[in-house]
């Protein structure tokens, strides 16, 4: 028996017993004091010939017999009735805390079934009534949930809804497979909300630079909205559109200056040999030619005019490249064949260089563009060495694309100058032109390859040229 029907059947078997136990004693002294009462009217010779006192307690313990027995009787048909009583209110209740804990764990499909036209029949079709409202509420807001989670993976945009402790609450499918891509991006956006949240006067829309990890620096768009007590942060990718942005706005100030360079070029020139032509007359005709002073003078003239005249030819290099002829050649076979070139290089500072090429080393674009890129980028990496150091060569093979890598050891670009570099006349050398690497990155744009540069103050830089392996991912480049 449950702890319902004992809270209401023992309470009230509890009174019964004691009502009969009291009406029992109440009879009994009442039929007593009557009867003594009585035969104390009497004459006395009569009481006690007739009726003694034996005789009257005789009496008065066969009516407590039959009053105990009715008693008994009426204990039983009590405790029936009170039984019957309990189970007819305990079990409907019973059911209904059965349904509630079904409903509680989320059957909202539970119903109570007993007919009572009671308050507790009300109850039962209160709780049902309340029980079916509840499962169509619970299912216009999984409808709305479900419709809700469409929208926010159908945005392009990465959405994440943050708490005011800065735990990530939800987000929607663009900003998993941002993170999924890129882990960078799941850090940003936990430290920028910690940053937001200590009141940094962080601007609300912007776009945001992440830190590289290999070589290739991510840009992301975002914009971060209060919600009540929760904040909104919305962010794409936007890596594409920046670099596309500046390459565009590389290029146009490149054409300027390339064309500029390309005039300014044609017009230097002719006067230059004219004044080269004019001195070689006067060398030969003067007679303080024979003079050793003389002579070192004319020398560093014609010095002075060569180097006047391959800056210029740099330049018509840098301002019209010549066209590609692309085709299937060996990275070893190339650096041996530029050797003789930059050996003496190498020798003024003892440096030691390095190759590592895997057995497949073939590349698809011109060898004589190739020749000259190798040549600026080594010779840049000399000036940079220090004595007795080194430079390396190598090359990995990832997917499509070959990656050539030159790495020095020497004193490293500044971070700050790190942007201007491929800029013409941009130079970190005392005497350079600073048309090197103008002149490298226009020949691999020409050739259908990427050029990228990572440095460290004092500890080298690295030069990475990602080139086409083969004719087919060339052709496919030129398509796009």
């Amino acid at each position: 028996m449950g702890s319902i029907e004992l809270k209401i059947l023992i309470p009230f078997l509890i009174i019964i017993v004691l009502s009969l136990a009291v009406l029992g004693i109440t009879s009994y002294y009442g039929s007593y004091t009557i009867i003594k009462d009585i035969l104390s009217k009497l004459p006395e010779n009569y009481t006690r010939t007739i009726i003694s006192e034996d005789y009257i307690t005789a009496r008065l313990f066969d009516l407590q017999k039959y009053t105990i027995l009715v008693a008994i009787i009426a204990i039983l048909a009590s405790s029936q009735l009170t039984i019957f009583f309990a189970y007819s209110i305990v079990m409907p209740i019973k059911k209904l805390a059965i349904a509630c804990d079904e409903l509680a764990r989320g059957n909202f499909d539970t119903k109570v079934d007993y007919s009572r036209n009671d308050e507790i029949g009300i109850l039962k079709n209160a709780f049902n009534s309340m029980a079916e409202k509840l499962k169509r509420h619970i299912e216009d807001v999984s409808r709305l949930k479900e419709l809700n989670q469409k929208i926010l993976d159908g945005i392009n945009y990465g959405i994440i809804l943050f708490s005011q402790n800065g735990e990530i609450l939800i987000f929607n499918k663009t900003a998993k497979k941002l993170f999924d891509k890129n882990h960078q991006f799941f850090y940003w956006a936990k430290d920028f909300i910690k940053n937001y949240l200590k009141k940094n006067r962080l601007s609300q829309k912007d776009v945001a630079k992440l830190p590289s990890e290999d070589g290739m620096s991510k840009y992301v768009e975002y914009e971060v909205t209060p919600m009540g007590e929760n904040l909104i942060l919305c962010f794409s990718d936007v890596t594409e559109e920046v670099k596309l942005k500046e390459k565009i706005e590389h290029i146009n100030r490149l054409a300027t200056i390339g064309e500029m360079s390309a005039a300014l070029a044609h017009e230097i020139r002719n006067p230059l040999q004219g004044i080269k032509s004019c001195f070689q007359v006067i060398e030969s005709m003067s007679s303080l030619a024979e003079d050793h002073t003389s002579k070192q003078l004319f020398a560093a003239i014609y010095r002075e005019i060569e180097r006047i005249n391959w800056i210029i030819t740099s330049l018509l290099h840098y301002a019209r490249p010549s066209e590609p002829i692309p085709n299937n050649i060996s990275l070893k076979k190339i650096v041996e064949e530029i050797k003789p070139f930059i050996l003496p290089l190498l020798k003024e500072k003892a440096l030691e260089l390095k190759c590592s090429f895997p057995q497949e080393d073939e590349l698809y674009l011109d060898p004589n563009h190739l020749k000259q890129i190798l040549m600026n980028v080594i010779t840049n990496a000399v000036k940079a060495s220090k004595n007795k150091g080194k430079i390396e060569i190598s090359l990995r093979l990832i997917g499509d694309e070959a990656i050539l890598c030159i790495k020095d050891e020497g004193i490293g670009i500044p971070e700050a100058y790190i942007s201007k570099i491929f800029n013409p006349f941009f130079t970190t050398f005392n005497d350079g032109t600073g048309l090197g690497l103008c002149v490298v990155q226009s020949l691999t744009i020409k050739n259908k390859g990427r050029i990228w540069i990572e440095s460290t103050q004092n500890r080298g830089t690295t030069v990475y040229l990602a080139f086409p392996r083969s004719f087919s991912h060339h052709s496919c480049e030129n398509a796009n």
